[in-house]
């Protein structure tokens, strides 16, 4: 059952920083193992945008952002090496956006995430394992 409760990082009984609804999610689809790997890295990357308060424009926080988003420039190079087709590249990461922001609470912390990230710019990395968690 999906996580819609008030708190903003839901359950994480493992502490593996991926929500338990989203892992069992992810654990129940018929995918190969690196593939499971890399939707997990990907979920992982949209949840720790919910860990922290966005509210200020400050550099701390601007620097914080763009270090999380960095980690999805990985995440893509990652999927891309597993073989996960450019189309559904982008689909499970939609998929994975919905999920991870179910909420408006959810939403709205990762609007002033994403606010902060406004005019940053990053590079593809290679399609390599050593981005892949």
């Amino acid at each position: 059952m999906l996580d819609r409760s008030d708190s903003l990082t839901g359950t994480d009984a493992n502490n593996d920083g991926l929500r338990d609804d989203i892992e069992a999610f992810i654990d129940a689809l018929e995918v190969t193992e690196p593939v499971r790997k890399a939707l997990k890295q990907e979920a992982r990357q949209a949840q720790e945008s919910l860990y922290h308060d966005w509210n200020a424009k400050t550099d701390a926080n601007i620097r914080k952002a763009l270090d999380i988003s960095y980690k999805y420039d990985k995440v893509l190079a990652c999927k891309e090496f597993v073989g996960i087709p450019v189309r559904d590249i982008t689909n499970t990461g939609r998929t994975v956006d919905a999920l991870t922001y179910n909420t408006k609470a959810r939403t709205m912390t990762y609007l002033a995430y994403n606010h902060l990230l406004n005019g940053s710019v990053s590079t593809l990395l290679a399609a390599e394992a050593q981005y892949c968690e």
